[in-house]
């Protein structure tokens, strides 16, 4: 669910698996790479030139991680709204697997790997401003290290990156722990910064439409009536993209981008509405929930993980259920996505 974090990773994962990541990040949202590749329907992948990258009157800004839920949001959101105002990049480790990416006009895929040091020092020369959307990977503090870095090394201005709210407990929770030692290396190393917490994503309600479709029930390890906060990873996007534009508005500040608060009564509510069906939540036990994940092939860290903020979600932890709301809309002067609005865009899913 949710903040339980990946704002990323190259590769497509299912809604379970999205869910099973954590920082703010799904699976899919946290965490990434990056790759390049002129953004236009049908061309074929080519990297730019040197000077390319180096030069252009308009700032750089670079999105690593670039394929998964939450890179993916951020260069839609840079391309439909600020193409004008900023060069825009796009970062994966395959840009042939970068199929989403090449249907958005006005990017350039570069191929990049946050393991690759030396060769992000080069790629991320010229770059104004940096979203490193850190990967749903065991060894993402390391990953995010070694990317940091690089762009200290290759003089980039700005870096935003990904975090998550469990970073206030980092002694107990290894999200936390993780997220904790990324916004050190960032904020440590003389680059200005900002930071992006992301919540539980609403992107992984997806994940219960097969069960919904088959016999009108979902299922977590929790009880219904437990409120948590969440964003719809379009929401967190664009929360990114405008802080990369003008990234000087933003600099030394953390946000928690949040869309809305619900309950597992609220989506089942909802569903029932927009479906013109019964559909009910049913709180399942802790093990079974780890073992159903274990059988999907989710990582058991990651199910771990996204255990922990289901535990915190039924302790009624303020960091699975934030009392700040606000930050999404102060950034963008937009309203947030609610959850009624989410699940009637994606109803047919559930069908």
């Amino acid at each position: 669910m949710g903040q339980c974090c990946s704002s990323g990773g190259d590769d497509d994962k299912s809604g379970a698996s999205r869910g099973a990541d954590e920082a703010g990040t799904p699976v899919a949202p946290s965490g990434e790479t990056a790759q390049q590749i002129e953004e236009t329907p049908g061309a074929e992948n080519e990297k730019p030139k040197e000077s390319e990258q180096s030069g252009g009157a308009k700032p750089v800004v670079f999105v690593l991680g670039a394929s998964g839920s939450i890179g993916t949001a951020t260069v839609q959101s840079l391309c439909s709204k600020f193409v004008d105002k900023v060069e825009i990049r796009a970062g994966v480790r395959n840009p042939d697997k970068a199929d989403k990416l090449k249907e958005i006009s006005g990017v350039t895929i570069v191929e990049a790997n946050m393991a690759d040091k030396d060769g992000l020092v080069t790629t991320l020369k010229g770059v104004s401003a940096l979203f490193i959307v850190v990967p749903g990977a065991e060894n993402r503090v390391e990953l995010a290290a070694l990317t940091v870095d690089a762009a200290k090394e290759a003089g980039v201005k700005h870096i935003v990156s990904v975090s998550g709210p469990t970073v206030v407990l980092a002694d107990t929770i290894t999200a936390g722990a993780q997220f904790k030692e990324i916004e050190s290396k960032v904020s440590g190393i003389g680059i200005p910064f900002t930071f992006v917490r992301l919540t539980y994503f609403m992107d992984n309600y997806l994940g219960y439409a097969s069960t919904v479709k088959e016999n009108g029930q979902f299922y977590a390890p929790f009880s219904g009536d437990k409120p948590f906060t969440v964003m719809a990873a379009s929401d967190a996007g664009l929360a990114a993209a405008t802080i990369l534009v003008d990234p000087s508005k933003h600099e030394g500040k953390t946000y928690d981008i949040v869309s809305c608060g619900n309950t597992m009564d609220d989506i089942a509510s909802t569903l029932s509405t927009l479906l013109e069906k019964e559909v009910t939540f049913v709180k399942t036990e802790v093990n079974e929930t780890r073992q159903t994940f274990l059988g999907m092939g989710v990582a058991e860290w990651q199910v771990d993980t996204l255990l922990d903020f289901f535990r915190l979600i039924e302790e009624g932890s303020p960091v699975a259920n934030l009392e700040n709301l606000e930050d999404f809309k102060n950034i963008t002067g937009e309203d947030p996505t609610s959850l009624k609005d989410f699940l009637t865009n994606v109803v047919e899913a559930f069908k």
